[in-house]
């Protein structure tokens, strides 16, 4: 009984410790998750599920085989089967993936930056403001890259204020607003991580200084 309610304890206390701490452990867990899965991505059209499925059958795979060569001590050459099955799995997901960008034309997000450079209106716009504005501009697209969320919003906030009236606050706020849409049907059922999409629609907010939408 007392081993029983030692477990039943641990269990207990462990719980309670992930849901006090659940939302610094999904911030932690999406620098893990945020990446493969991104890794993984090769259409809207394919559940994210599946290639998670089939990412961790190949984990799965390379693993299984290790235990196994440990336990019957078998050759360790036989690890390079499983393991190069990895690599080609992954890199036929990867090829899949830029083949899916080059057809649809790339997303919205590869794309931000040459969109932006497009229909520029710098008529008013003094010369000092105008290069203070693409550099703010860049490195807040580059934040956004490195996923640099609070940073890249400030460096928005600022560039609203320095480039009022410049077309390009409003293209690149649209592109970002549609970034969030398409985050926000990804990640709608997983509350730990909806502040990614909730981030690109401040994004929008920042560059259009209006109210940010929330993804529910």
């Amino acid at each position: 009984m007392k081993d029983g309610k030692s477990i039943f304890v641990v269990l207990a206390l462990t719980v309670f410790i992930v849901y006090v701490m659940r939302n610094f452990l999904g911030r932690v867990s999406a620098f893990f998750f945020v990446p493969i899965d991104n890794l993984l991505f090769i259409s809207h059209s394919i559940p994210p599920v599946l290639m998670w499925m089939i990412f961790g059958l190949l984990i799965g795979i390379v693993y299984g085989s290790f235990i196994s060569i440990r336990k019957y001590r078998l050759d360790y050459k036989l690890l390079i089967s499983p393991v190069l099955a990895l690599f080609v799995g992954i890199g036929l997901i990867l090829l899949a993936s830029f083949v899916a960008a080059k057809m649809s034309g790339g997303s919205s997000s590869d794309n931000s930056s040459e969109k932006v450079s497009r229909g520029k209106d710098q008529s008013f716009l003094s010369a000092e403001n105008l290069s203070k504005l693409d550099k703010i501009l860049e490195k807040g697209i580059q934040a956004v890259a490195n996923e640099e969320y609070e940073t890249a919003e400030k460096l928005f906030t600022e560039a609203a204020s320095v480039g009022k009236g410049d077309s390009r606050l409003d293209s690149l706020a649209r592109i970002y607003a549609m970034t969030g849409n398409d985050k926000c049907t990804l990640f709608r059922r997983d509350s730990q991580l909806k502040y990614i999409p909730n981030y690109y629609y401040k994004y929008a907010a920042a560059l259009t200084k209006t109210p940010p939408e929330v993804c529910k």
